[in-house]
């Protein structure tokens, strides 16, 4: 009970030594290739957490689509629709990254989840194939991403605990997503 508490505390703290900044208003980047990992934000590692605003996206890869993420979910908006991919509460990093081998990027994304007990998973939303998938183990396990040269690496924790478990280099293999590591 006592760690369920401090983890309360701690994302209490965290969100209001966070602030309420304004994110801006768009941000795009050109991959080179659909190899290349690319980065549109990740507050676990050294950006600022957006809570009052919206940041949007744009790619050549999916002309007509702006990528929208508030606080708590991640959107694709374009003149017909508007289509939620997943909440988190809140989400913390997006990357895009050809996964899946289509040369299109999906989209990558660590996100907290949870009331009470919190833990941390990644979640891929495939946007060109419609598909939608998790990396968790609510209770055991915490899932962050983090960028290492030019690839997006998984690092698997302990549950609200700082112990690493096993890191690797996310990788798309049976139609699910695992961590594949050097050795």
């Amino acid at each position: 009970m006592r760690k369920i508490i401090a983890v309360m505390i701690c994302f209490a703290l965290l969100m209001s030594l966070s602030g309420c900044k304004k994110a801006p208003v768009s941000e795009s980047s050109e991959p080179s290739n659909s190899d290349s990992v690319i980065k549109w934000f990740d507050c676990l590692n050294g950006d600022e957490i957006v809570t009052d605003d919206v940041r949007e996206y744009h790619m050549d890869a999916f002309p007509g689509v702006t990528f929208r993420c508030h606080y708590e979910y991640l959107e694709a908006a374009t003149e017909e629709e508007t289509v939620t991919f997943y909440t988190g509460m809140p989400i913390w990093s997006v990357y895009f990254y050809d996964l899946t081998g289509d040369g299109n990027p999906e989209i990558c994304s660590t996100i907290s989840f949870g009331s009470g007990i919190i833990d941390n998973r990644i979640l891929i939303y495939d946007y060109a194939g419609g598909a939608s998938y998790e990396l968790s183990d609510r209770g055991n396990f915490d899932y962050v991403f983090n960028m290492q040269k030019d690839s997006l690496v998984v690092e698997k924790r302990v549950s609200m605990q700082d112990e690493l478990v096993e890191s690797g280099k996310l990788v798309f293999l049976d139609d699910t997503i695992q961590i594949k590591t050097e050795g």
